[in-house]
């Protein structure tokens, strides 16, 4: 029964990636266009009046049974022969991409507005047997034929373009107490998806086919393409700063605080991300099954190429969800550039759902930030289960770190990959905040007269 269905989908996951929050520039203070992806509200208040982020890029890999032997993730010679661990009874695995684009964020004042375009993407297994994640990396079994039991394997992938805009303001202010929020609202570009469901079953692995003799579940397939789909997500934020002074009259960035930003002691915040949906429409198709159905539809879909229309379906249009998240922080300033800030991020979406499901995260990370240099190292627990120590790095424009430095430099049994690097250009103050004097004919330039100097009452802006 279902002949090649476990196959088919395999086929699909080949190419699908997904998104992470990579802690470093998420809670860095300068770094808002990153930060604003795991919190809006991020960009009110921030340090840089402008942050332009030119290109990034970030991969995480994590599962429980494939892994390089006692090697170290720069030997490159030992990706070609994964080991496999049989001691799990299923295995489980995920693995992350996002390419962030030309994004920006800018204070105005008591205001904020961002921009951002990128790629991103998921692709997950769960509750998959050992014995088919051995065959499927070894491509091949050292069996004729082996029959597993499958219960509540899920398999999902998610690619899709985003361009988004941010909006945040200062909500209250008294005292020492600001609070801010901000939304974001993004349009979606759907790019690939795939995902299959299989409540219960018996699957049998023979002659390089992998076959479901019975069982129930659900599948669904969209053909990659440029809009393949389409949607919108939202996120919100809002963030409590405890500040060292009185700000009952503050203007970020104003005249007021010489053009800068005052410092807080603590700050906790909290968002809502990924609200969200991806409408597939073209070359997409959903199907539930049973173990009534017959297989003789499923035989002309493999070897001999993904013939979509042999394959059943109940219609062509499904919504693959984004995943759904929350995420709490809390920061404190120790002062002289020193920071401890704790994070915890809890997925939302449904595990029957088409769309990915991010990582379940806790991480407590110590750093030392400064406008032009920033050293992060968080220790995290990967799903509350997988302890993880990173390092980030941030020197003038570039911005590169991971989530799991020891197996860059340590020979081990690696599960987890992790790495992301960022380019970006920072702008502290606004152009009508410096400061200029004028001394006579002999300095004078023709641009003086359309430029702020410290005589103008305007010369840093009260927005």
């Amino acid at each position: 029964m279902k002949k090649h269905l476990i196959i088919l989908i395999t086929l699909f996951i080949c190419g699908s990636v997904s998104s992470q929050e990579w802690i470093g520039p998420s809670i860095d203070n300068y770094t808002p266009a990153d930060a604003m992806l795991l919190n809006p509200s991020a960009i009110v208040d921030q340090k840089p009046w402008l942050d332009i982020h030119l290109v990034g890029a970030g991969v995480h890999a994590t599962n429980n049974f494939a892994h390089l032997n006692q090697s170290t993730l720069l030997n490159f010679s030992s990706y070609g022969n994964p080991a496999i661990n049989l001691k799990p009874k299923t295995g489980w695995g995920q693995i992350n991409t996002q390419v962030l684009g030309p994004s920006a964020s800018l204070s105005l004042g008591k205001q904020a507005v961002g921009i951002h375009f990128s790629i991103r993407g998921n692709a997950s297994i769960s509750k998959v047997p050992i014995e088919y994640a051995k065959y499927l990396i070894s491509e091949g079994s050292d069996e004729d034929s082996i029959v597993l039991n499958v219960n509540n394997t899920r398999i999902k992938t998610l690619a899709w373009g985003e361009v988004g805009f941010t909006y945040g303001r200062i909500l209250y202010q008294f005292d020492k107490h600001l609070i801010s929020g901000a939304i974001t609202v993004n349009r979606l570009f759907g790019l690939q998806s795939a995902s299959i469901f299989i409540d219960d079953g018996e699957m049998l692995i023979q002659d390089n086919v992998g076959e479901l003799l019975e069982g129930s579940g659900k599948y669904a397939y969209t053909n990659p393409a440029f809009r393949a789909g389409g949607g919108w997500s939202a996120s919100l934020g809002a963030t409590y700063k405890r500040m060292l002074e009185d700000v009952t009259s503050y203007v970020p960035h104003g005249r007021g605080v010489n053009c800068y930003t005052l410092p807080y002691r603590w700050k906790v915040s909290a968002s809502l991300v990924d609200l969200g949906g991806i409408r597939m429409k073209r070359g997409a198709l959903y199907n539930r099954f049973d173990s009534d159905e017959e297989a003789d539809a499923y035989q002309n879909s493999i070897p001999d190429g993904l013939d979509m229309s042999a394959v059943p379906k109940d219609g062509n249009r499904y919504t693959a969800w984004l995943p759904i998240g929350v995420n709490v922080q809390f920061d404190y300033n120790f002062e002289n550039g020193l920071f401890l800030n704790s994070l915890l991020t809890q997925r939302l979406s449904f595990p029957s759902s088409h769309g990915p499901e991010r990582s379940n995260l806790f991480a407590v990370t110590p750093r030392y930030e400064k406008r032009w240099l920033m050293v992060a190292m968080p220790l995290s627990l990967e799903n509350y289960r997988d302890p993880h120590l990173g390092l980030s790095l941030r020197f003038w424009i570039l911005t590169i770190g991971t989530e799991h430095v020891f197996p860059y430099f340590i020979k081990s049994d690696i599960y987890t990959a992790d790495v992301y690097v960022h380019f970006r250009l920072k702008f502290n103050r606004a152009p009508g905040c410096r400061e200029k004097r004028l001394k006579g004919l002999e300095d004078f330039k023709f641009g003086d007269l359309f430029r702020k100097h410290e005589k103008n009452p305007a010369a840093c802006p009260d927005w």
